[in-house]
């Protein structure tokens, strides 16, 4: 079952959230402080919403959606760029619905496929863009062979790297 994090805070069921979130252990560190620390705040000011996948009491993973400005490198090719937009290939930036974070509890989930967390997530995305369009999904990730292949085994393919080239930016259509 999926559990928007804003949906708790307004119906006044953050106690027992905030518990399974403490409890909650994912090998990304980033990914985990972020849940522990940020999460609630991106909430209240509507920089993100989180949605919380569980399994009765239960924190098994979850994810991150926002709206980011995708920003196009030189080295993305014009086709590409006009795939993306849909419209021009002379575009700098399109809208697009961005994954923040993606991580699943390292213990309660260890034996849950994160293709199936991922599938959880993309039926959220696909919602958004069904009330709001949009061509595709991106996700920012470390250059971390493992990850990427993950990632690609589940429809993204590799854009460009960010401007700081720290992450790379991986794109999925919808």
């Amino acid at each position: 079952m999926v559990i928007s994090l804003q949906e708790a805070i307004q119906g006044n069921a953050v106690e027992p959230i905030a518990e399974a979130i403490l409890r909650f252990s994912c090998k990304d560190g980033d990914v985990e402080a972020f849940l522990k620390q940020k999460a609630f705040d991106f909430e209240r000011r509507d920089k993100s919403r989180t949605f919380l996948i569980v399994d009765g009491d239960d924190l098994l993973g979850y994810f991150t959606l926002s709206l980011k400005s995708l920003p196009f490198n030189e080295s993305v090719s014009k086709s590409v760029i006009k795939d993306i937009d849909g419209y021009s290939k002379n575009v700098q930036a399109v809208g697009i619905v961005i994954i923040g974070q993606f991580g699943k509890d390292s213990v309660l989930a260890k034996d849950v496929d994160g293709g199936f967390l991922l599938d959880i997530c993309m039926e959220t995305v696909y919602k958004a863009k069904r009330i709001v369009g949009g061509r595709c999904v991106m996700l920012e990730c470390q250059k971390i062979e493992k990850v990427v292949a993950f990632y690609e085994k589940n429809g993204f393919g590799i854009l460009q790297s960010d401007e700081r080239d720290q992450y790379l930016q991986m794109i999925r259509k919808l």
